[in-house]
């Protein structure tokens, strides 16, 4: 049983390591996934809790320092008390962007793209729920080497209600 634990593990690990090579070069295609953590600020933070969530991205080397990028993920931030009630938010999010590696490894990024906010209100006597889209601007700093990434951005979706974004990653290059 012991060997067939190793074999599996040599199966699963061995390819992994071999293929992920870490951020693109030119003309050389990745694809990641993430976990996310999101922290309210301004407006933002006086109906939503911290949030955790996922998200998968592709990238493509443009040349040795740039490189574009589209990326899905959805969050859930934690629920809220207010007065009647609470609230919990939830957002879908899709954007497009770049990076410019200014140094090996380390990264700045701009994207621009879409959140899909819904929320669940829960009163003493009734239940609402609602939704609505909101244009965002992620701007962020991070590192990556050997496949895998951490990055941190600041998402602009309002003038008084946004939120900051750390994430931790991996990617595959293709």
């Amino acid at each position: 049983m012991k060997i067939l634990a190793v074999l599996l593990l040599m199966v699963l690990v061995i390819p992994t390591t071999m293929i992920a090579q870490g951020e693109p070069g030119p003309r050389e295609h990745s694809v990641g996934l993430a976990a996310e953590l999101s922290v309210p600020v301004g407006d933002f933070s006086s109906i939503a809790g911290i949030g955790y969530g996922g998200m998968v991205k592709y990238q493509y080397g443009v040349d040795r320092r740039t490189a574009m990028t589209i990326s899905a993920g959805y969050l859930v931030w934690a629920t809220t008390d207010l007065v009647g009630g609470t609230i919990q938010p939830k957002a879908f999010e899709a954007m497009l962007g770049g990076k410019y590696y200014f140094a090996p490894g380390f990264f700045g990024s701009l994207e621009g793209g879409v959140y899909v906010l819904s929320y669940t209100r829960e009163g003493q006597i009734l239940g609402v729920e609602g939704d609505g889209w909101r244009f965002m601007l992620p701007i962020g700093l991070g590192y990556q080497m050997n496949g895998f990434e951490l990055g941190a951005r600041y998402y602009v979706f309002n003038v008084n209600a946004n939120s900051f974004s750390f994430t931790l990653g991996y990617n595959w290059i293709l």
